[in-house]
């Protein structure tokens, strides 16, 4: 069978609408049939339906996503709006996770949505099983680090993405058995780092959402193999549009180290 008759073979699992959804997307030689297949497959979980969590679910249902567990316990606010662009007017005290998933599904009603309205602890963080990937976007270092806890112990591959001013911070962690660096190895074992929040310093909405798209990119890059970003901590200006990468590496001193 040639590539074009595997490639229509493949695209035959879509139906009409997703097909002229994703048509644009089709012609990229990147995305072969093994990749539209995978797409298929993929599990995202995303914690934080935010600035950063409304753009990226987004465009990863934009992106050929279709299976995704979205996570907020929050509601909507009228100052959430410059920057969280699921949201408008008529939504201000509904439940982000519900809205997010109405919104979702307008641009692809066949994708496979679940919405939690809670928050994560201990008791519920089981609620990710079977994911993918989980994206963690709360800026609450107390949940960032129970997230990457799981992901460290069950071996689910994890990005911490984050945005306040005009500054982005985005990284990628694997997690592979018996090569341990995670989150954790940048602060070990502080129970509390101090994360400027969006309301003590403010955010540009325009870096929430530049924030939302990097970090759909690099969900993409990471998952599908388009790029090698493992363990890397890129920090963004949108100002001064300066980029740093740092290498983050194995700290024996991370209490999650078992090597």
């Amino acid at each position: 069978m040639s590539q074009a008759q595997l490639l229509y073979q493949n695209l035959m699992k879509y139906n009409d609408l997703e097909y002229e959804l994703f048509a644009r997307q089709f012609i990229l030689k990147e995305f072969t049939e093994e990749i539209l297949s995978e797409l298929n497959k993929l599990k995202i979980a995303i914690v934080g339906l935010g600035g950063i969590g409304c753009p990226l679910s987004q465009y990863l249902i934009s992106s050929g996503i279709k299976n995704l567990k979205i996570f907020d316990g929050d509601k909507i606010e009228k100052s959430n709006l410059n920057r969280q662009i699921l949201y408008s007017i008529e939504d201000i005290g509904k439940k982000k996770s519900d809205i997010s998933k109405f919104k979702l599904l307008k641009t692809n009603p066949h994708s496979n949505i679940e919405s939690y309205s809670i928050n994560l602890y201990e008791e519920n963080i089981n609620l990710l099983s079977n994911s993918s990937l989980v994206i963690d976007t709360t800026d609450n270092w107390h949940t960032s680090k129970l997230l990457n806890e799981y992901c460290v112990k069950n071996s689910v591959s994890f990005i911490f993405a984050s945005a306040v001013g005009h500054d982005i911070q985005i990284a990628f962690f694997p997690n592979k058995k018996n090569k341990h660096i995670c989150l954790n190895c940048l602060f070990p074992n502080k129970d509390d780092v101090e994360i400027p929040r969006c309301e003590t310093v403010g955010i540009s909405g325009i870096t929430a959402g530049i924030a939302g798209l990097l970090t759909a990119q690099k969900t993409i890059n990471s998952l599908l193999n388009f790029k090698d970003e493992n363990n890397i901590l890129t920090l963004f200006n949108t100002i001064s549009g300066e980029i740093q990468k740092i290498k983050v590496k194995n700290n024996k001193k991370c209490q999650l180290n078992k090597g």
